[in-house]
């Protein structure tokens, strides 16, 4: 008799949440209650149709890493990642190596995403800050960007519209910017806001697939790779200020249950 390894004595699981655990052959009791407590946190947020690609780093392996919980197929139109250069995949997520390790997401900022509703996020286990990009895109001249980097900015389009925080010392936590219109642009930092810009800006994103771990530059290296430990990532719509809150409650709950949270 088979046994199915997601069927247990309470409530079934959600299917998103199953196609997830299937695609990345987990069959972890914790874990597999972490993930299916995600997709359905996020699905009663009225989040979950916002995603594009939700990195949960589960599994411990980069076989395991590479999936999108939200559309678990080993396509890249499925933006499931393509790991390169160094990097320490463990439970933990993945730590990056700071040198040339990044992971291709294959998700298009310009045509991808829309220009005037879009988020990344990065969740970083690692206090140091450092001049490094954590998530992001460049293209250039002229200036084209897309990315966090808590040391100095988060920045939503080119240059003149760059949303600008205080130089942060701690860089540990979920970090999500936004833009929701061409005036609007903000960064959360455990569901609270550190900075909007309001400065109207239109500026097309650049034509290259965004990178996790360093900024895909141009479309032919990386520049400033990170050395930080990253236990989850997204990338999707623009959020709104109760939804990056409880964005953020649910991933600290995941994180939390899967004993790596910061």
């Amino acid at each position: 008799m088979i046994i199915n390894p997601y069927v247990f004595a309470g409530p079934a699981l959600d299917p998103d949440a199953v196609a997830f655990l299937t695609a990345a052959a987990i069959t972890d009791p914790t874990i597999t209650s972490a993930i299916n407590t995600l997709v359905v946190d996020m699905k009663g947020y009225g989040i979950w149709t916002k995603m594009k690609a939700i990195y949960p780093f589960v599994g411990g392996t980069a076989t395991t890493h590479k999936w999108n919980l939200k559309d678990p197929q080993d396509t890249n139109a499925a933006y499931r990642l393509v790991f390169n250069g160094g990097m320490t995949h463990s439970s933990n997520g993945i730590l990056f190596g700071g040198v040339n390790g990044y992971g291709n997401t294959f998700l298009n900022a310009n045509t991808n995403l829309s220009l005037n509703s879009n988020h990344i996020s990065f969740y970083s286990r690692t206090l140091a800050v450092g001049v490094q990009i954590e998530i992001g895109v460049f293209a250039g001249p002229p200036n084209k960007l897309l990315h966090i980097r808590p040391a100095v900015n988060f920045i939503a389009g080119d240059v003149p519209s760059a949303t600008n925080f205080t130089t942060i010392t701690d860089a540990r936590g979920f970090w999500l910017g936004t833009r929701r219109a061409n005036n609007d642009r903000e960064i959360y930092r455990n569901g609270v806001s550190e900075a909007t810009t309001t400065g109207t800006d239109t500026t097309d994103y650049p034509i290259h697939p965004i990178y996790i771990g360093a900024r895909n530059f141009n479309g032919a290296s990386i520049d400033f790779p990170t050395s930080k430990e990253c236990a989850f990532s997204t990338i999707g719509d623009g959020l709104t200020d109760t939804e990056a809150a409880n964005f953020y409650t649910a991933v600290q709950n995941f994180n939390t249950t899967l004993t790596r949270n910061v």
